[in-house]
């Protein structure tokens, strides 16, 4: 499947560790965990000086960085999920994505899903 690099997104990963998931390598994929967005242009986030502020608590504040942006039919993978500090469109959740030039935390109310928990993807 080809993947063409949205506008605006970063050449490379993002530089911070990815949040912990119990029983999940750095090296692993799942295509069950394959998701998009319904929105255009959605912010994925990082904090490029204080990688655990945005891991331990997503929000806007937390996460200041944008890595890149996301558009319906552009898939990611859902690293992990956990409920952040910021509520967007009434769902706490926020997904950690990844991409294949970037990745960080985006608001799951953006994921093309009809409820705020993600299924198959493991809590960070």
């Amino acid at each position: 499947m080809a993947t063409t690099i949205p506008a605006g997104a970063a050449e490379t990963t993002a530089p911070g560790p990815r949040p912990t998931v119990a029983g999940k390598g750095e090296g692993d994929v799942s295509i069950k965990r394959a998701f998009t967005t319904w929105a255009t242009n959605v912010n994925v986030r990082h904090n490029n000086s204080n990688f655990a502020a945005c891991n331990n608590s997503p929000s806007v504040a937390n996460c200041p960085n944008v890595e890149g942006q996301v558009n319906p039919g552009v898939s990611f993978e859902a690293w992990c999920q956990k409920i952040g500090s910021q509520t967007v469109g009434g769902n706490p959740y926020w997904v950690y994505v990844i991409l294949p030039n970037f990745d960080g935390w985006m608001a799951s109310y953006y994921v093309d899903y009809p409820d705020n928990v993600l299924p198959d993807t493991p809590f960070c």
